[in-house]
C-alpha cells in the first residue's frame, strides 16, 4: 500500500471494520478524521528578548524594570548566588509569553505591570505584549518588513491563552487532544491544547516523564500522545486524531456503562429485597393450612377448657367448705381442751380447799369452835354452807369417768380436725393441678386461634407470593439479558486505528531507535558514565546501566534530569537529520543541580550542553542554577544573566 494512497486507506478501514465504504467514510468525516500524509517540517522557536516593568511591594519595595535582549541560539544561563532570587520567575515569564498560561507565583503577580516577549519562528519575528499584566490585556503582533501586524488581541486570561494556542497550533501543525483522567473516582474528559503541548519544552527537577513537563499528567497515555505528536511522521497526526475520537467514544461508553452498572446494581438490590420478602412469606406458607382442622382443635380445646373450669369451680367450693369445717373442728378441739382443763383445775381447787381449816364464816363472820368443826366433819357436812358432802370413793369414781369422757371428746375433735386438714390439702393440690391444666389448654387455644387466623389469610398470602414470583422473574430477566449495544463508530475508529498505525509504525520504531541511540550519547556526555544504552518501548524508556535494566521512573532524580534533556535533544537532532518533526527546539531547564550533591555533577550537564552549537546550531536552551565558576566557564559571558548587586535577578 502506498502511504499517499488515501483511497486504499479508506478501503482497508472498511474491510477491517466489516462495514461498507460509505459508512466508514461517514464516521471518519463526523469525527473530523482526515488523512494527514504530509510530514511536519521542523520549525525553530527561540526567544529574542524579554522585558517587563512593575513595582515591588513589602520589604522589597522599589520599581521593576527588566530588559534582556540580544538572545541567540545556544545555551543561556540564569544564575544567582542564592535560591529564591527570581531565576525561576524569569523562566516562567518567558513560558507565559509563549503559552498564555501560568505565570509568576500568586503572591508577587500584582507586582508586574507590563510584559514584552519577542520571539522568532524560523526567521519570522513576533511579540507578545501585555499592556495590563494583572488583567492579561494585550496583543500578539507580527513584525515583518518594518511593519507591525496584529494577529490577535485579548482581554483576560482565557482570551490570552486562546490567542496563543490558536497561533502555535496553526504554525507548528499541532492538534489539541482530549484526555480521560480520574478525579475522585470519576472519569473526567479534559481538552489539552497548547499549554500541555508546550510542556515538551520544560524540564523540571526530578521529572516524571521523558517528554512533557506538567506534573500529574502521566495518565491516559499522555506521554505517548506527545511522542507521536512531535515525531511528525506522515499519518501520525491522523492517528492522534483517531485516538482522541476513540477516547471520546470510550468516555461516552464509560458513562453508559456506569449508568448500566447502576441499573444492574439497582436491579440486584431489588431482587435481593424481593427474595427476602418471598422467603418471609414461604415460612408462613409452610405446614398445615386446613381451616377445618384448626376449627376442630379449637372446639376440642374449648370443651376441655370448659370441663376443667367446672372441675376447678367444684374444687374451689369444696376447698371453701372444708376450710369452714376445719375452722369449726379447730374450735371444737379448743373447746374440749378448755373443758378438760377446767375440770382438772376445779378438782384440784376442791382438794386444796378441803385442806383448809377456816376459823370463821366468810359470809357472817361466825367463829367456828373445834367441837362444831368435828361435828360437821363427822357428818360430812360443809363447815361453811352446811351442804352434805359426798363420799370420797364415789366422788373419785364419778370424776374419773367424767374426765375420761372429756378426754374422748377432745381426741374425737382432734381427729376430725386432722382429717379435715388432710382433705383440704388434697383439694388445694388438685385445684393447683387443674389450674395448670387450664393454663396449658388456654395457651393451646391461643395457638390454635393464631393458626386459624393465618389459615384464613393463606389465600391472600399465596396471591402475594405469586405476585412476588412474577416480579422476581422480571428483575432476573433484566439482569441476565442486559442488551449489548453495538457502536459502529467505535468499530470503524478501532479499524482506522490499526490500519493507520500500520502506515507509520515501522518508521516510528526507526525514529525512536535513532532517538535512543543519540540520547545515549548525550546522556553519557552529561556524566552518566555507567550508561550502556537506552531503549524505547512505546513511551516507556528502559535504561541499561551497570549490567541491569532500569525503568526511567526508578532512576535517581539527577539521572532522570540528564536522561530527559538527552532524549529531547536527541528528538530535535533526529528531526534535523530527517527533516521531519514538530519539536520547536527550545528548552527550559529549571535548576538541573537541585538533585545533585556536587557542583561538578552539574558542570557535567553544562559541558554536554555547551557542545550543542556544533550539532544543533538552531537550538536554544535556558537553564537556572546557583552561581558557580565551574559551570559558567562553559557558557559564553554574553549568554549569562546574573543577579543584581542586591542578589535579586530583577
Amino acid at each position: 500500500m502506498q502511504r499517499t494512497d488515501i483511497k486504499t486507506w479508506h478501503d482497508d478501514i472498511a474491510k477491517k471494520s466489516k462495514l461498507d465504504l460509505e459508512t466508514t467514510q461517514s464516521v471518519l468525516s463526523r469525527y473530523s478524521i482526515k488523512p494527514i500524509i504530509t510530514p511536519a517540517i521542523p520549525q525553530r522557536l527561540r526567544i529574542l528578548s524579554l522585558a517587563f516593568t512593575g513595582e515591588k511591594q513589602g520589604k522589597l519595595s522599589g520599581p521593576i524594570k527588566f530588559d534582556w535582549s540580544g538572545l541567540t541560539p545556544g545555551v543561556h544561563a540564569i544564575v544567582s548566588d542564592d535560591n529564591f532570587m527570581g531565576k525561576t520567575t524569569l523562566m516562567k515569564l518567558m513560558k507565559m509569553g509563549l503559552s498564555g498560561s501560568s505565570g509568576p507565583q500568586k503572591d508577587i503577580e500584582g507586582w508586574f505591570h507590563t510584559l514584552l516577549l519577542r520571539f522568532a519562528l524560523d526567521e519570522e519575528v513576533f511579540e507578545t505584549r501585555l499592556e495590563d499584566f494583572l488583567n492579561r490585556r494585550g496583543s500578539l503582533v507580527n513584525l515583518k518588513g518594518g511593519k507591525e501586524r496584529v494577529l490577535g488581541t485579548f482581554d483576560g486570561g482565557d482570551a490570552f491563552k486562546a490567542t496563543m494556542e490558536a497561533f502555535f497550533l496553526s504554525r507548528l501543525g499541532l492538534h489539541s487532544t482530549r484526555m480521560v483522567t480520574n478525579r475522585g473516582g470519576k472519569e473526567v474528559v479534559q481538552e489539552h491544547g497548547w499549554p500541555w503541548l508546550a510542556s515538551i519544552m520544560s524540564i523540571d527537577p526530578d521529572p516524571e516523564d521523558v517528554f512533557g513537563g506538567l506534573r500529574g499528567m502521566s495518565v491516559g497515555g499522555m506521554p505517548s500522545y506527545l511522542m507521536r505528536m512531535f515525531v511528525g511522521l506522515p499519518w501520525v497526526g491522523t492517528h492522534t486524531d483517531i485516538k482522541a475520537a476513540l477516547k471520546s467514544i470510550e468516555m461516552e461508553n464509560a458513562r453508559s456503562d456506569q449508568a448500566s452498572q447502576r441499573n444492574q446494581s439497582t436491579s440486584r438490590d431489588r431482587l435481593k429485597e424481593l427474595e427476602g420478602q418471598r422467603a418471609v412469606l414461604q415460612t408462613k406458607l409452610t405446614g398445615p393450612s386446613d381451616l377445618d382442622v384448626f376449627d376442630a382443635k379449637e372446639k376440642d380445646a374449648m370443651l376441655r377448657l370448659s370441663k376443667v373450669s367446672e372441675e376447678i369451680q367444684a374444687l374451689i367450693a369444696t376447698r371453701a367448705e372444708l376450710a369452714d369445717n376445719l375452722s369449726a373442728a379447730n374450735e371444737a378441739v379448743t373447746h374440749a381442751i378448755r373443758a378438760r382443763h377446767s375440770f382438772d383445775e376445779s378438782k384440784q381447787a376442791g382438794t386444796v380447799f378441803r385442806l383448809l381449816r377456816p376459823e370463821y364464816c366468810p359470809s357472817c363472820d361466825e367463829v367456828f369452835t373445834d367441837d362444831y368443826r368435828e361435828e360437821k366433819q363427822r357428818h360430812h357436812d360443809c363447815i361453811v354452807c352446811g351442804r352434805k358432802e359426798k363420799e370420797d370413793d364415789d366422788d373419785d369414781g364419778a370424776s374419773a369417768e367424767y374426765r375420761e369422757r372429756l378426754l374422748a371428746e377432745e381426741n374425737a375433735a382432734k381427729l376430725v380436725s386432722k382429717k379435715l386438714k388432710s382433705a383440704l390439702t388434697k383439694v388445694s393440690v388438685d385445684a393447683d393441678t387443674k389450674n395448670s391444666e387450664r393454663n396449658a389448654i388456654e395457651s393451646e387455644l391461643r395457638e390454635v386461634q393464631v393458626a386459624m387466623r393465618n389459615a384464613q389469610s393463606m389465600a391472600s398470602l399465596w396471591r402475594e407470593a405469586l405476585k412476588l414470583d412474577a416480579q422476581m422473574e422480571e428483575v432476573r430477566r433484566l439482569i441476565n439479558n442486559a442488551p449489548e449495544v453495538s457502536n459502529p463508530d467505535k468499530v470503524v475508529l478501532e479499524a482506522a486505528d490499526k490500519v493507520t498505525q500500520g502506515l507509520f509504525s515501522e518508521s516510528q520504531k526507526d525514529v525512536f531507535a535513532e532517538v535512543a541511540k543519540l540520547a545515549t550519547d548525550f546522556a553519557q556526555s552529561f556524566g552518566m558514565k555507567t550508561l550502556e544504552r537506552l531503549e524505547f518501548s512505546g513511551a516507556r524508556l528502559k535504561v541499561f546501566k551497570s549490567g541491569t535494566s532500569t525503568p526511567f521512573g526508578e532512576c535517581t532524580p539527577g539521572e532522570k534530569t540528564r536522561l530527559k534533556i538527552a532524549c529531547n535533544l536527541a528528538m530535535i537532532q533526529v528531526s534535523e537529520r530527517r527533516g521531519v518533526g514538530r519539536h520547536p527546539g527550545l528548552l527550559f531547564i529549571d535548576s538541573p543541580g537541585a538533585a545533585e550533591a556536587k557542583d561538578e555533577n552539574v558542570a557535567q550537564i553544562i559541558v554536554g550542553l555547551a557542545g550543542l552549537q556544533s550539532v544543533l546550531p538552531g537550538v536554544q536552551v535556558f537553564f537556572t542554577c546557583i552561581n558557580n565558576d565551574a559551570i559558567l566557564t562553559h557558557v559564553p559571558c554574553e549568554n549569562v544573566r546574573k543577579s543584581w548587586e542586591d542578589g535579586y535577578m530583577w
